[in-house]
Parts: C-alpha cells; sequence; structure tokens
C-alpha cells in the first residue's frame, strides 16, 4: 500500500469514526490493508477503547472515557443500551468508575475486553451523542439494586435529596422487580427509608428525638429562600425555624457550597445545629439537649 493510497485510507477512516472512535471492520472498510492495521495496533498507534472499538492516540478527543467506551459499547454490539454504572456516571450519579463498559442486551453473549453484558428488559431508554442508554431513574434503581450494599446506601442518600428517586418510585419498583436479582436489597433501603431516614447517621439522630420526646419536626425538606431551593434540611422543625443536620454525607456539598447554603439559611432566620456520627454515638444526652435548648430558644 503505497503512501498516498494509505493517507487516502486515513482520511476515510477518520470520517467514518464516531467522534474518533472505530472498530477494526470500519478500518477494513475505509482501505486500509490487514498489514497496516495490525501495524498500528501491536505500534500502540490504535489503542482499544472497549470490545472492538480502537482510537488514534496521536488524535486528541475532548470525550471523557466513560463516553469513549459508551460509543465504542455501542459500535461493537450496535443493540446494545448503555446500563448500570456507566449510565449512572453519563447522567451524573456518584458512582465509582471500574473502567468497564456495562450494557444491556437481548440475547447472551460473551464478555469482551471491558463489554459487561446485562440481560433485562430496558424500560426507560433515551439517546446520547451515537448510543442509547437507560434513563436516569431506571439507572438509579439498577444501581441501588445491584452495587454493594454501603455504596447504594450513599447513592439512595444522593438520589433522594435531589428528588431524582421518591419512596413511591422505590416501592413500584420492588414491586415490578420480584424475583429479580437486587430486589432483597432494594426491599431492605426502602425500608430503611420510609420514615424519611437517608442514612445510619440519619435514623440515629431520628432515635435521639423519639426518645426524648421531642415532637415537630420533618424529614429531608427542600428549604426555599428567595424562591429557590438552597438546602435539604435533615430535620426541620418549621415554626421554630430550627434546622438539625448530620455532617459527613454524600449529599452535602463542597465546602464552599456549604457555606453559602448556611448563611442563606441563617439570614433567613433559622437556627442551624449540626453534629457529627461522634456525637450521635458517644454523646446523644448532648445532642439531646442541644436540641432542646435550640428550640426553647426559638420559642421565647
Amino acid at each position: 500500500m503505497d503512501r498516498s493510497d494509505r493517507a487516502a485510507g486515513e482520511e476515510r477512516l477518520r470520517r467514518a469514526s464516531v467522534l474518533g472512535v472505530f472498530t477494526l471492520a470500519t478500518a477494513a472498510e475505509a482501505g486500509l490493508t490487514r498489514g497496516v492495521v495490525r501495524h498500528k495496533v501491536a505500534t500502540g498507534t490504535w489503542r482499544r477503547i472497549v470490545g472492538a472499538a480502537f482510537m488514534d492516540v496521536g488524535v486528541p478527543s475532548a470525550l471523557d472515557p466513560v463516553r469513549l467506551r459508551a460509543i465504542g459499547a455501542a459500535l461493537t454490539w450496535p443493540d446494545a443500551v448503555i446500563c448500570h454504572g456507566t449510565a449512572a456516571l453519563l447522567h451524573g450519579l456518584p458512582v465509582a468508575d471500574d473502567g468497564h463498559a456495562h450494557v444491556l442486551l437481548p440475547h447472551r453473549r460473551q464478555a469482551r475486553h471491558g463489554l459487561v453484558p446485562h440481560y433485562m428488559e430496558a424500560t426507560e431508554v433515551r439517546p446520547m451523542l451515537s448510543f442509547r442508554l437507560t434513563g436516569a431513574r431506571s439507572t438509579a434503581l439498577d444501581c441501588l439494586a445491584l452495587l454493594p450494599f454501603a455504596e447504594a446506601e450513599r447513592l439512595m442518600a444522593w438520589v433522594r435529596t435531589r428528588e431524582v428517586i421518591t419512596v413511591s418510585h422505590l416501592a413500584a419498583d420492588v414491586e415490578e422487580r420480584r424475583g429479580r436479582p437486587g430486589v432483597e436489597q432494594l426491599r431492605r433501603l426502602l425500608a430503611m427509608t420510609r420514615d424519611g431516614a437517608l442514612s445510619e447517621a440519619e435514623r440515629r439522630l431520628h432515635q435521639i428525638l423519639r426518645g426524648a420526646g421531642i415532637q415537630g419536626w420533618e424529614t429531608n425538606q427542600p428549604m426555599v429562600v428567595g424562591a429557590r431551593v438552597v438546602a435539604r434540611a435533615d430535620v426541620l422543625f418549621r415554626a421554630p425555624k430550627v434546622i438539625v443536620e448530620v455532617d459527613g454525607r454524600l449529599a452535602h456539598a463542597d465546602f464552599e457550597v456549604e457555606r453559602q447554603r448556611l448563611n442563606a439559611l441563617t439570614l433567613a432566620g433559622y437556627t442551624v445545629l449540626r453534629f457529627t456520627w461522634r456525637q450521635l454515638v458517644d454523646r446523644p444526652w448532648q445532642v439531646r439537649e442541644q436540641v432542646e435548648e435550640a428550640l426553647r430558644l426559638a420559642r421565647r
């Protein structure tokens, strides 16, 4: 293959690729010989993304690795729907990236080069770039069902405080998934969150309040200041304008955002008490006393 033919083939491949991602079959269709293809793979000029998909390492890409893997998965298996952790990352859900591309398939196939097949019906599908993926809500439910429990619990706090999933969504999904993998974990999460607690720390806070006979509080309430939601209160005493929060859970924002949120609540007249896990476990009486004192001062 002479230089001009090779250059013409590379240009055809560039045009046929999907945002820089292509398969070896596409390279052959573009006119590149087997020898050229083997050389580029062997020398690392072409790097495998996932499955049968490659990209030229010399061509910069504006896409992150998760999107590249999703494109590669769709090129390898055009009938695939991106799902589970891969779809979760594409939707911006806070899950760990395991470096694979998880896909739903209609028929059983062998896992290959970072492609992880799953087999169940996709009830909610949407397009993104050149591939299809499960919708945000169904993706979150899949992850809640199949992630290790500690990760699922943290994700539950995140999606509930952002109203991606409601308790009614979770209850309906438990019924729909009867007999399927992960339904028992969903049932456990549902039982734990029906009373409004989104973590073990929040459950301990609720136990302290109930044990002290403190009444008149609501859980996980959106706080509207200046016609916008600035926060969600773990526990809210609405009339006296007292908020009780547990520090350290994933659902809270970063330090700067948290300071802005706290300032907005303070300027709106709220008293905000914050307790750590250690305080809830080692000094529950102190938590009770400080909540009671805040309520007493607010009602003067």
